[in-house]
């Protein structure tokens, strides 16, 4: 279902107008807070530099302002202008197929893919597939690390996981049918969920404290048939979800008692992915959109029309932009 929305939303932009071209970003220059950037657009491709690929799948950026670019074709490391690209070809990874990122405090990098886990630290590979490990599928869709409690959090295309730092694993199977499309963890040690029940067609969003489960059903909130796919912790530690739909396109926030709607663009479609930077809230979908107001920006990159598929913001507040066929995107204002 997620694939055949980004089809429709693919098809739909290859039918819209031409944008104007910007200044191509230096393959061999990427802001890693040493130096002076300049500001607008760039976009990082196979044609301009080192990438696995134009498919981006995921993102993430570590302590050190490194970025971890998972695509299609492997995962991509830029640090300045060191660029190293890992498949399966030289690397211990189950598959050149990334589908999710994540970095820790620690220094350790996890990597998901369609046919196992991988851990990276220190140089040192770790790959756990369904025969070693309490994995439920080997199809990775999300992670999300939980600073208080110290868990990292797995979900699969069957099921939950978490390990902790002893490397204890634990599987979870109150979610039933249910695809988990995105995870975020609160300065309480909270988890959230975004899920889907492709047999219900319903969308819902799951709490979990550590002891019990609290489970808000996003048709009982208005929101019928609606795709929960990016979930974002803010400054005030309140819960920010992007909906996407048939005719969905909205932001929600949870203030610890109910449900309310964020005011955003009309402009907006396609909502793929929610990043906070401040007090700003930003969605990926067709273009980049500013929620908060409904007269928020609308930023349109020059070098591509491709949907924005993943996010990430560095400590510079330049935004990272994974695309779904047009490379690797960034907007610094």
């Amino acid at each position: 279902m997620k694939w055949l929305l980004s089809s429709i939303l693919i098809l739909s932009l290859l039918l819209s107008g031409c944008k104007k071209k910007s200044l191509v970003a230096d393959p061999d220059v990427v802001d890693d807070g040493g130096f002076e950037t300049p500001k607008g657009w760039g976009v990082y491709n196979t044609s301009n530099s080192k990438i696995a690929d134009n498919q981006i799948n995921a993102l993430s950026i570590d302590n050190d302002n490194v970025k971890w670019v998972g695509t299609a074709k492997g995962l991509t490391r830029m640090e300045g202008s060191n660029w190293m690209v890992f498949d399966i070809q030289n690397s211990p990874l189950p598959s050149s197929y990334i589908t999710s990122v994540l970095t820790e405090n620690n220094g350790v990098v996890w990597i998901g893919t369609d046919k196992g886990l991988a851990k990276y630290h220190d140089q040192k590979w770790t790959v756990y597939k369904k025969d070693n490990s309490s994995l439920p599928d080997e199809r990775i869709s999300c992670m999300t690390y939980d600073s208080v409690r110290k868990i990292t959090w797995i979900a699969t295309a069957n099921g939950l996981v978490s390990i902790d730092e002893q490397n204890n694993w634990r599987a979870y199977d109150e979610l039933g049918d249910e695809a988990i499309y995105d995870m975020e963890v609160d300065r309480n040690g909270t988890l959230w969920l975004g899920t889907f029940n492709h047999f219900a067609f319903k969308g819902r969003i799951r709490k979990f404290d550590g002891n019990g489960w609290t489970t808000f059903k996003l048709d009982e909130l208005g929101y019928r048939s609606a795709f929960p796919y990016s979930l974002a912790i803010d400054k005030q530690n309140q819960v920010l979800v992007a909906l996407t739909g048939t005719a969905e396109k909205s932001v929600i926030r949870f203030n610890s008692t109910i449900w309310y709607e964020v005011a955003g663009p009309e402009m907006a479609r396609g909502l793929n992915v929610i990043a906070i930077d401040n007090d700003r809230i930003w969605v990926g979908g067709f273009d980049l959109y500013q929620f908060g107001d409904k007269n928020g920006a609308v930023l349109s990159s020059p070098d591509t029309d491709s949907p924005i598929k993943c996010m990430a913001i560095d400590r510079k507040g330049s935004k990272w932009l994974g695309t779904i066929y047009g490379g690797l995107v960034v907007y610094r204002d």
